[in-house]
């Protein structure tokens, strides 16, 4: 393998990390459960308002 190969795969392997932990995670959640609207989110919701519970 040559050096020039060597440089090059070492830009693809860096490029692949950055691509790969550079993603917001958090932001696609988000607009995953504003988009969705799922039931267990609801549910979360609902259990963390202690005023909202029946006595």
């Amino acid at each position: 393998m040559s050096m020039i190969q060597r440089f090059l795969l070492a830009i693809v392997v860096v490029a692949v990390d950055l691509a790969v932990f550079f993603l917001p995670l958090t932001a696609f959640f988000m607009a995953y459960i504003l988009i969705a609207n799922p039931h267990w989110f609801r549910k979360f919701l609902e259990g963390l308002n202690p005023a909202d519970r029946p006595t």
